[in-house]
């Protein structure tokens, strides 16, 4: 690790080494997983608790991931508590008006709350960097409510310091594309289901069994709409990967299918 980086991830360290007990909510990406690392780091195993939101928002693939990510990233015992949350039993949640993301967060967010108060816990930390503040982002509303800390924001992360330090600490998904619940796919106002979540899910292992990680698939009534990184658009567009691609879609409903020329970011 160069020196730049050393003292920028020492930062954070100085910074959680003020709490005495944490608890992390970790989604398994490389965000919440660097804050994660040096939370353990800064203040022992025994005094960190990981948390993580399990609901049918995430692919499952997401979730299996959870299970192996830190006894690969450390080499010590860490506690992991899996909370189920039924998301879908809030109507408010799925009827996904304007206020989804909030009313979400805040759902989710209470539940590890509650669970780090069972365990004599009263801070619990997120993964929000410094770029998503510049994003519309209606769940960070809840995270302030709720009394959340963001230590990468408050130290000044950024999302390429996040992959640099995490790449310089050799975790596991430093390179990992930048990913959300699968309801982030579904248009403003239409009802959110378990079977249209579960729909989203297959279509995403679809593409991504063809090598596009990180890749968006929209549903919209006729016509799926798909999102690439930047360096998949070339490839998706030629004329026997096109042919494939369409092909799946229209089977499963979808007779017209476009690509999004504006490319994800990774």
């Amino acid at each position: 690790m160069d020196q730049v980086v050393e003292k920028k991830f020492n930062r954070l360290l100085d910074y959680i080494s003020s709490f005495e007990k944490v608890g992390v909510a970790c989604s398994g990406g490389v965000d919440s997983t660097l804050l994660a690392y040096a939370a353990i780091q800064a203040l022992g195993p025994q005094s960190v608790l990981i948390l993580f939101a399990e609901s049918c928002l995430l692919a499952e693939a997401t979730t299996h991931r959870i299970d192996n990510l830190f006894l690969r990233e450390f080499s010590q015992p860490v506690l992991l508590n899996k909370i189920t949350v039924d998301v879908l039993a809030d109507s408010e949640l799925t009827r996904n008006d304007q206020t989804r993301c909030y009313t979400c967060k805040k759902k989710i967010y209470t539940e590890l709350l509650k669970q780090l108060r069972r365990n004599k816990i009263t801070t619990l930390f997120d993964g929000t960097n410094c770029d998503d503040l510049n994003e519309d982002r209606p769940g960070l509303k809840a995270i302030k409510e709720l009394g959340i800390i963001t230590p990468l924001v408050a130290t000044g992360f950024y999302k390429k310091d996040i992959r640099v330090i995490a790449k310089a600490l050799n975790l596991s998904n430093a390179d990992l594309a930048s990913d959300s619940c699968m309801a982030t796919r579904i248009e403003t106002g239409r009802k959110i289901t378990n079977s249209l979540l579960q729909q989203i899910e297959q279509m995403e292992a679809f593409m991504k069994s063809r090598g596009y990680l990180g890749c968006r698939v929209r549903p919209r009534s006729d016509r799926i709409i798909i999102e690439v990184l930047e360096n998949d658009l070339s490839r998706i567009v030629e004329e026997g990967e096109r042919q494939v691609i369409e092909t799946y879609y229209q089977h499963n409903g979808y007779p017209k299918v476009l690509l999004d020329l504006k490319p994800r970011k990774g």
